[in-house]
């Protein structure tokens, strides 16, 4: 439980720092008159309520297994993932708008060049204090799962990161027009922080998608998986192989093993199951032992 709590920690700052970061932004947006900061502005606040989300991921990770819900409620943590994701993308579309419409219709006023270079820079230090919280919050749970690899918290890190990035593009927007009186830029800048919004975020956004659907996690190698158990001494067939997550850290696996009569299945199942959890990353383990191949083919295969 101490690990659960130690895990919520860098949300709650993150959010914190951010929440007010945003209110601030978007105060400054408005004075500034900038489509750009309004990008930027609006990319942190899907970043807040991403963290929220996850943040509650971790929180219903936390909570205990019942009759009803035997895993748990760890799948959230899959749909927090899949929530984000459908927020940036939102995000995205939003900022072209914003973009193209300030091309085609340019702003009466002007853009403060100045203010934006200030709030931006403010924004460089928030985001990548918050994202250094991320990268350090990869301890073992009480389990002895490793969150490092966490979606989630991946994907947290990458967006605070995105983001600090993302305000330089800002600060030299704001100096470009602040020197040359060119306010397209703005409308310029904004469209290439959607950009490195959708490109930094494909990669997570498309295992977001192969969990939501119970496909193979990125992180597991089926393949190696699958020659193991077909390797191991004694087993001479194998049938209904399922490998699928249970959360964004967690992954299940099942599978039917024929094994010859000189096998002593107590101490493959032991063996085995040991292999799968700690060379293979496999959490949950369940195997069949069958002393004759069973003729019952799987539906889903």
């Amino acid at each position: 439980m101490e690990q659960v709590k130690m895990r919520q920690t860098p949300y709650v700052i993150g959010i914190t720092l951010n929440l007010i970061f945003v209110l601030t932004e978007l105060v400054f947006a408005k004075l500034a008159h900038s489509t750009a900061l309004f990008a930027d502005a609006f990319h942190n606040l899907s970043d807040v309520l991403a963290l929220v989300i996850a943040w509650l991921a971790v929180v219903a990770f936390g909570l205990k297994a019942t009759r009803k819900h035997t895993y748990g409620w760890h799948n959230v943590s899959i749909l927090a993932s899949v929530f984000n994701s459908i927020l940036l993308l939102f995000a995205v579309v939003t900022i072209f708008y914003e973009g193209i419409r300030d091309l085609i219709v340019v702003p009466t006023i002007h853009t403060n060049g100045i203010m934006i270079t200030i709030v931006a820079a403010v924004g460089i230090g928030i985001n990548f204090f918050t994202a250094m919280l991320f990268r350090a919050s990869g301890a073992p749970d009480e389990h002895g799962h490793h969150h490092g690899q966490d979606l989630n918290a991946k994907t947290a890190y990458i967006h605070l990161l995105s983001d600090a990035g993302v305000s330089v593009g800002v600060i030299l927007a704001g100096i470009l027009i602040q020197l040359t009186g060119i306010h397209m830029i703005d409308a310029i800048v904004s469209m290439i922080i959607g950009v490195i919004i959708l490109v930094t975020s494909w990669p997570v956004m498309t295992s977001t998608f192969t969990m939501a659907i119970n496909g193979v996690p990125k992180t597991i190698n089926e393949k190696a998986i699958l020659s193991y158990l077909k390797q191991y001494p004694g087993v001479e067939k194998l049938h209904d192989l399922h490998i699928w997550p249970l959360s964004t850290t967690e992954t299940a696996l099942t599978v039917h093993l024929s094994v010859s009569p000189d096998v002593d299945t107590q101490v493959l199942l032991e063996d085995m199951s040991q292999t799968l959890r700690q060379k293979y990353e496999i959490h949950h383990v369940t195997i069949q032992i069958e002393r004759h191949a069973m003729n019952q083919p799987c539906n889903l295969i």
